[in-house]
């Protein structure tokens, strides 16, 4: 089973740096939907060009602040969910997590961040 994981979690990585150095080098992108639909920023909206900038090693200023000040929580909640520790702060945490960053999806579109 973990034979499994590894090689999943190798595959993606694989396939994101594929994307990263191949695909976007060519122009070929997959667009933001919500986006494209209605204008607007959705709440991932610039993690790939924060990656992107990553891989390139290049730290600039991040693209969306709200994933990077949730990258922390949302590390402790995959740790203390694949321990089995603390399942009740988890779904709190989890269910705060989600309306944070629902709220930075609507706030940083009114603002122009």
């Amino acid at each position: 089973m973990r034979s499994k994981k590894l090689l999943a979690g190798a595959g993606l990585l694989c396939a994101g740096l594929f994307y990263g150095y191949v695909l976007i080098p060519l122009g070929i992108s997959v667009p933001c939907l919500f986006h494209r639909v209605t204008g607007l920023k959705c709440p991932g909206c610039g993690v790939t060009s924060f990656c992107l900038d990553l891989l390139h090693g290049r730290f600039t200023p991040a693209y969306n602040w709200g994933l990077v000040l949730a990258l922390p929580p949302g590390l402790w909640l995959v740790w203390a969910e694949r321990t089995g520790r603390h399942p009740g702060a988890v779904r709190v945490l989890s269910w705060v997590l989600a309306a944070l960053l629902l709220a930075w999806g609507v706030l940083r579109n009114l603002w122009g961040l």
